[in-house]
């Protein structure tokens, strides 16, 4: 499955990536275990994938010259309504502390600062202080969430899916997350998360890129698939 294709993957133990790289191994791939991953071996790059955090994928795309396939960060303001299931908007950090609270607010990009259910604009201009007025976000209502499931998604297709958190019915949340795969304008591969909302259903959460995911209980293999095409020379 694998075959003549290196994954490089932070040298750090952590449960869920070796369980990715022993379906990587397991796939007739090879796996590469990296410190200094700023300072690369020498590989083919037209045979490597990267697996990590945001920091090793970024800094090792850009040092073997390679392009990481990622959702785009307003793809919850480019979805059907239906999808989403809250009142949700785009915004600047500016605007976004002039609206009624609570609010949950996150940054467009993420990880800017920390996205979480804010009880006021203090508490807020506290956790954003020395970002730009003009920072973009996303504002929305805040809702009660029963649970949440991740789907990893190539081709269209859920490849695996799992609640990880709450109970709900995997079946409803594989269904609904297979719908989004079919409909939204996603790259060729991500993982999405959905969450039980509340008296509304499944609602579509956020998206991640396949290439800095956690598996949160879905199977190796298949998320391992989809790894695969996280990663391309430009």
């Amino acid at each position: 499955m694998f075959h003549g294709l290196t994954l490089l993957i932070p040298d750090k133990a952590d449960a869920e990536r070796d369980a990715v790289a022993r379906a990587w191994e397991a796939g007739s791939g090879t796996v590469l275990r990296l410190g200094r991953f700023w300072s690369p071996p020498d590989v083919d790059r037209a045979r490597v994938r990267l697996y990590g955090n945001d920091t090793f994928c970024l800094v090792l795309a850009q040092k073997l010259g390679l392009s990481l396939v990622s959702p785009p960060d307003d793809l919850l303001l480019k979805v059907n309504a239906s999808f989403v299931k809250r009142e949700m908007h785009g915004a600047t950090l500016e605007v976004a502390a002039s609206e009624a609270f609570p609010r949950f607010i996150k940054p467009l990009v993420p990880k800017v600062f920390r996205a979480a259910v804010w009880p006021g604009p203090e508490a807020l201009a506290e956790e954003c202080r020395g970002l730009a007025p003009e920072t973009p976000v996303l504002s929305s209502e805040v809702v009660s969430l029963r649970a949440e499931a991740r789907g990893w998604v190539l081709d269209g297709r859920v490849r695996t899916c799992a609640v990880y958190e709450g109970k709900g019915s995997i079946t409803d949340a594989e269904a609904f997350l297979s719908a989004v795969a079919r409909e939204a304008p996603l790259p060729r591969t991500c993982v999405l998360d959905a969450a039980l909302v509340e008296g509304r259903g499944w609602a579509l959460l956020e998206a991640n890129a396949a290439w800095g995911a956690g598996l949160n209980g879905c199977d190796a293999t298949e998320a391992a698939h989809c790894i695969a095409e996280a990663t391309a020379a430009p």
